[in-house]
């Protein structure tokens, strides 16, 4: 301890740097792990869209990319920061029911999955 203790007395600056980019990556380390172990559990692949659900989740459940599939349904790519709005709203602004939405996105990642059978 004593160690650790004099270190902080000559070096408060760079011993804080260090703790502050020890506790980063430990952060991101935990959000890596985190987010593989839910994206890997098989419940969560190919899910059927609810309403819910947003563009790009659909995407990573059904391993296509988000363009790729906002495109096939005639909408922008979805933003990379700020919110994104859900299917349901989606199917609102489009004028349409959620289950007719939710077709033409069925429809839609069949045809994607048929252009690349690997995913």
């Amino acid at each position: 301890m004593k160690p650790i203790l004099r270190l902080w007395r000559r070096h408060r600056i760079l011993t804080s740097a260090f703790v502050l980019a020890m506790a980063l990556a430990l952060f991101f380390a935990g959000r890596t792990i985190f987010f593989v172990v839910y994206w890997s559990d098989p419940a969560r692949q190919d899910l059927p869209p609810e309403p819910w659900m947003t563009i790009g989740y659909v995407a990573h459940s059904w391993h296509v990319p988000v363009e790729k599939l906002a495109g096939e349904l005639d909408l922008p790519p979805p933003p990379k920061d700020g919110p994104r709005p859900s299917l349901e709203r989606l199917a609102r602004e489009r004028g349409q029911s959620f289950e007719a939405f939710k077709s033409q996105i069925e429809a839609s990642l069949e045809e994607l999955r048929r252009q690349d059978p690997s995913r």
